[in-house]
């Protein structure tokens, strides 16, 4: 049996025992403002264990994407959070857990065919190697300058940059070809989010800059870095890795 918390932050000590791995899930429940579609169901609210936590919240502003992160070591459990999950087979399902849970996703939720894994690494004070060149082209992106810069941005993007930094590379011409920031960010530690370049300006050390400048500040300040990617992406890692942040662990992900 498993219940649905009437105070999600009460799962909030168990995450903190990882604010690397938990990073996000910390995030979905701290930051209510910016995610308010956030349900967590346990096994037990007094105790808890195992959690499953459910976001129907987007960055692209797409309402049928849900996003779902499982921790549980006993299979009963994931099968009890399986039956939650199917409820909502209608929604595009991203899903995140420990690699041991493959047998059971795979047998008890069918429905999420595809699989990766993620590599999340982390820096501190002690690690973290700022990287500046192409500072004199990077612009902090905000609610008001992204409109002109990027017209698609989502409503949930700009939002996301009035609490958190989100960098860009500009060039002469005034084309944003580069993006790097905080998506996730809590009291512990913050994720960076939104890393991409345009092919034809990659291995540059664009991305690496921007990751830089969204990240120097917040370090500096006592939180964990926490970047994440493909765990098969070598340039995304290439860029973290040269930036200080060292691999700290692997998750499964499972989408349909």
């Amino acid at each position: 049996m498993i219940y649905k918390l009437k105070d999600n932050r009460l799962v909030l000590q168990l995450l903190y025992e990882d604010c690397v791995r938990y990073a996000e899930e910390i995030s979905l429940i701290e930051e209510d403002y910016l995610w308010p579609d956030v349900s967590v169901y346990v096994d037990n609210p007094q105790s808890i264990k195992s959690f499953l936590i459910v976001s129907l919240a987007s960055f692209n502003g797409t309402e049928k994407n849900l996003s779902a992160y499982v921790f549980a070591e006993d299979a009963c459990m994931i099968q009890e959070f399986a039956s939650t999950l199917e409820s909502k087979r209608g929604f595009r399902m991203h899903l995140q857990t420990a690699a041991e849970n493959e047998i059971h996703v795979k047998r008890l939720m069918k429905w999420l065919p595809k699989t990766y894994t993620v590599r999340y690494c982390r820096a501190d004070s002690n690690t973290f190697k700022p990287y500046y060149i192409h500072k004199d082209r990077a612009v902090r992106l905000t609610p008001d300058n992204i409109r002109s810069l990027q017209p698609s941005a989502s409503p949930h993007f700009m939002k996301r940059m009035e609490t958190a930094l989100v960098y860009g590379y500009v060039t002469e011409n005034g084309k944003l070809v580069g993006t790097s920031g905080v998506g996730f960010l809590n009291k512990k530690s913050f994720v960076i989010s939104f890393t991409q370049t345009q092919p034809e300006y990659r291995n540059k050390g664009i991305a690496k800059c921007l990751t830089s400048l969204a990240s120097t500040l917040l370090i500096n300040n006592g939180l964990i870095g926490v970047y994440s990617a493909d765990a098969t992406n070598e340039p995304s890692l290439r860029v973290a890795k040269a930036l200080g942040f060292v691999p700290h662990c692997d998750l499964m992900c499972f989408h349909n």
